[in-house]
């Protein structure tokens, strides 16, 4: 199992889109004869990634049941060994009587669970690498983790997650006020690497997110950036998300499609490009070598 956080400290850049659109296209591949099985753990939350998967109606029915990713993490804990079925939410059939898009679970999120977790200050920040995540690699290939923008050392459980996760993305829009935040989403993983110990999370650089490379504000700002990143080991991502309202329909659960065409129109092989960008990164990580920003 290789789990993969999207993180930057800045919120609004689209961590929870790109969260959907790798579900999406990861679920998609054949390893071995058979689909990736693919777990997205929504920590932000405003459940946008979670809520695009499942609907409204699910995501609100789960956390009535207390069935979300902070409720599970404080019954562990507390040293409980909870079953995880329950927790693990299956993308629902598509309505209308379509073919399914490719199989997701998810863990969603829900405010005041996330909260009473961060408030105990001494709550370990290795629990979810130590008990979940042996649990997760026995059902799952892929695990993306969305993270919230804003995250500090008081923020434990989303530290907890990008602790347990082997890489972590950046995604980035290509604006002065994205690249001003990047120093503090650098010094936060950072943290979290001397955390775990063994150089985990890998850094697999930065991916540009609503980016025109004709722009006046990417060629002022962003290939500077670029440059200055690729000097010191981080590369950008070769491929790029363009500025598209088209994908931001992309995250309607309520539009009812046939296939991942269909639901990405003319900007389905723009995502796929990134997508086989991301899978051939991880791939190519040598085992022990880890990459820092």
């Amino acid at each position: 199992m290789h789990a993969i956080a999207l993180y930057n400290s800045k919120g609004g850049v689209g961590k929870s889109t790109l969260t959907l659109f790798f579900a999406d296209f990861l679920a998609s591949l054949q390893v071995a004869g058979r689909p990736l099985r693919v777990l997205v753990i929504d920590l932000d939350a405003q459940g946008s990634s979670s809520t695009a998967l499942l609907g409204a109606v699910v995501t609100q029915q789960a956390r009535q049941a207390s069935h979300t990713i902070g409720h599970l993490a404080l019954q562990l804990a507390e040293g409980q060994q909870p079953t995880l079925e329950p927790f693990l939410l299956l993308r629902p059939q598509s309505p209308g009587g379509h073919p399914p898009l490719p199989t997701v679970a998810v863990l969603l999120p829900e405010r005041e669970s996330i909260f009473n977790f961060d408030a105990n200050p001494l709550q370990s920040l290795t629990l979810l690498l130590r008990t979940l995540k042996p649990a997760l690699a026995r059902r799952f290939d892929v695990v993306l983790l969305d993270l919230p923008g804003g995250l500090d050392e008081r923020h434990l459980l989303a530290i907890n997650a990008l602790v347990m996760s082997d890489s972590v993305v950046v995604p980035i829009e290509p604006t002065r006020l994205a690249i001003h935040a990047l120093p503090e989403t650098v010094r936060m993983i950072q943290y979290v690497q001397g955390i775990h110990g063994q150089g985990a999370p890998h850094f697999l650089g930065l991916i540009l997110n609503r980016t025109d490379r004709r722009s006046r504000q990417f060629r002022l700002h962003v290939s500077g950036m670029v440059q200055h990143f690729q000097k010191s080991g981080t590369p950008c991502f070769d491929n790029f998300l363009p500025n598209a309202p088209e994908l931001a329909n992309a995250t309607d659960d309520t539009l009812a499609v046939q296939s991942l065409r269909e639901r990405y129109g003319g900007y389905y092989p723009h995502v796929k490009r990134v997508v086989k960008e991301l899978f051939d990164r991880w791939q190519a990580i040598p085992t022990g070598q880890p990459t820092n920003p």
